[in-house]
């Protein structure tokens, strides 16, 4: 006897932006993509970004209730502060053949995001309480210009 796989929720896409919108199954992004935080001092506060997720869902998850959750944890998996969570429940559209499944994107707001240390972190993904993805960003320390004064003398 052959056990059938059921198929399971993929994030097709997983990231982080400057901004982010998902309007009408499509996803507009600013400044996407980019995976290092630099700043002179720690404690530093990212003031706004986005986290842009696509997540592929299975036409056996249909009409069903889900949850996401979007965290994020440092280089040894501590979770962070950051927790985002959420339900959706998705139907087929009528174009969609029986068995096809469906993308929806998601576009999180995040503002005031304190990052303690500098280091690597970890976006996480989960939906359903099984993580589907990870983003890993670096927060590295950049040294302050200097400033000089002439006076004149």
């Amino acid at each position: 006897m052959t056990s059938q796989l059921r198929p399971s929720f993929d994030a097709v896409a997983f990231f982080a932006a400057d901004h982010a919108d998902a309007v009408n199954g499509k996803v507009y992004v600013n400044g996407g993509f980019w995976n290092k935080l630099s700043y002179p001092q720690y404690p530093a506060v990212v003031a706004t970004m986005s986290l842009v997720a696509v997540i592929r869902i299975p036409f056996r998850e249909y009409q069903e209730d889900h949850r996401f959750l979007l965290g994020m944890v440092d280089a040894d998996g501590n979770a962070l502060p950051l927790k985002v969570e959420g339900q959706f429940r998705v139907g087929a559209s009528p174009d969609l053949r029986r068995g096809d499944p469906t993308l929806m994107p998601l576009a999180i707001p995040v503002s005031g995001l304190r990052i303690e240390a500098p280091g690597d972190y970890s976006f996480t993904l989960s939906v359903d309480g099984t993580e589907l993805a990870r983003y890993q960003v670096r927060a590295i320390q950049i040294a302050t210009p200097l400033r000089f004064e002439i006076e004149d003398g």
